[in-house]
């Protein structure tokens, strides 16, 4: 089902309050109702702020994270192909492992499931340190080895904070009270509308802010802004182009808007199971590609 992100849901609603505007009659002015309008306008006013402006420091946090674990990964790889091209291939095999299945699942939630391929890099350093540093007196923290260890940790932090802020979310208690202000107003607007154009179209358009105002909010916590398409994924997706694999997306959220193939992509792979299942992928030519 294809996501509907708020500029689709704003114009629709503007067209529904479009019609509405013309089967409604309005009542005419009303000084219990204007200061009815007044508060709830003023209260709705304060709660939608706050919750905009915390889900939006909330939604920058988690893209600072991403784009770090993204560099850190790309640099850890890159640190890899230093030590040995076996060493390098393997690293690049686990990190192509874990954006797959990072991409199977919306940013933040991925955390718990895509450990093991995180904790499996740590195994080989383990193997290579054995390998190398057995009975010498170098000092791996002055070596590539040291490196990879710090940007492990670089990673590990990025990943939790990550995975922490994506839980702060709008309560349900807290998006009743948004919807009843919400409802309360656009009843009152309504309620006051004269039979003059002007009237009508104020009336429309306020109404259609105040629920705008909600799909921004719900756009902001679901990390979809703009079009609906996620913005997370960029970066991650060029880092599968610098291990030398296809980029990756699944089909489920290309289907339902998460996410777009971009038209100077030649070939991808494409997930066809649905996150948290085995992984089916097959390569496949985009449509749309465009030289």
């Amino acid at each position: 089902m294809k996501y509907l992100h708020a500029i689709k849901g704003g114009f629709i609603a503007l067209v529904l309050f479009s019609i509405g505007t013309f089967f409604l009659a309005g009542i005419g002015p009303s000084e219990d109702v204007r200061i009815i309008l007044t508060v709830s306008t003023f209260l709705f006013a304060i709660l939608a702020g706050f919750f905009i402006s915390r889900l939006n420091n909330r939604y920058n946090k988690i893209i600072e994270s991403t784009s770090i674990e993204d560099s850190y990964f790309l640099s850890l790889y890159e640190v890899s192909t230093l030590i040995s091209k076996s060493f390098s291939k393997r690293i690049g095999k686990l990190i192509d492992n874990y954006y797959i299945l990072a991409y199977d699942f919306d940013a933040g939630k991925y955390y718990k499931s895509s450990s093991k391929y995180f904790l499996a890099i740590y195994d080989e350093m383990r193997l290579i340190f054995k390998k190398i540093y057995s009975g010498k007196k170098s000092r791996p923290s002055d070596s590539p080895f040291g490196r990879i260890l710090i940007y492990m940790g670089k990673i590990e932090e990025a990943r939790n904070k990550s995975a922490v802020l994506v839980l702060e979310k709008l309560r349900k208690g807290q998006w009743a009270i948004l919807f009843f202000l919400g409802a309360i107003i656009i009843f009152s607007i309504f309620y006051l509308k004269v039979p003059q154009l002007y009237s009508q179209v104020i009336t429309v358009l306020l109404s259609t802010s105040i629920v705008l105002v909600l799909l921004i909010l719900r756009d902001l916590q679901n990390l979809r802004i703009g079009t609906g398409e996620s913005l997370l994924a960029e970066s991650g997706q060029e880092v599968f182009e610098f291990i030398g694999e296809l980029r990756y997306y699944n089909q489920e959220s290309i289907e339902s808007g998460l996410t777009k193939v971009p038209s100077n992509i030649k070939k991808y792979r494409l997930g066809l199971h649905k996150p948290g299942e085995k992984p089916r992928v097959k390569i496949v030519t985009n449509r749309n590609y465009k030289h």
